[in-house]
């Protein structure tokens, strides 16, 4: 199966994570920050990693924004899985180069669809989905700024 970093500095979403995962057969492995996350990435680079956003040293944007910086994502997909769901998260994330985008809470068994889905699409699959995510997300965020919360 394939090689996934899980970097989330929350335990138990680790051990739900990993549990779903390598029960699948996948080789896991986990970064508790973003430092460790952007680390492991660089020395050898999974096929996927599922991303918190809010991680202490360096926060899930700050990691997708470093891979892009030092062009260290490479074959990498992103799954960013992440209590932050506002439009303009999720277009934060998008336009730093996440793959999809997940809210917490969230079912074990739709991560798993999404994860393996993810891992048989191929990055020009994905990139399409990121960009038609991407203009959603930009619409929404734009009528969010517009008519506000409530």
């Amino acid at each position: 199966m394939a090689r996934i970093l899980i970097a989330d500095d929350d335990p138990d979403i680790r051990q739900l994570v990993i549990y779903a995962l390598a029960d699948e057969g996948h080789a896991v492995s986990v970064a508790k920050n973003g430092r460790e996350a952007v680390d492991q990435v660089a020395a050898s680079a999974p096929e996927l990693m599922v991303l918190d956003i809010m991680m202490p040293e360096l926060d899930g944007y700050g990691v997708l924004q470093e891979l892009q910086e030092r062009d260290i994502k490479g074959t990498t997909k992103v799954l960013v899985l992440t209590a932050k769901g506002s439009d303009h998260d999720w277009k934060q994330g998008y336009d730093l180069g996440a793959d999809r985008y997940m809210t917490k809470p969230f079912d074990p068994e739709e991560l798993l669809n999404t994860v393996n889905d993810m891992l048989n699409a191929s990055h020009t699959e994905l990139e399409a989905k990121r960009e038609e995510e991407q203009d959603r997300a930009n619409l929404l965020s734009q009528l969010e700024s517009i008519f506000g919360d409530g």
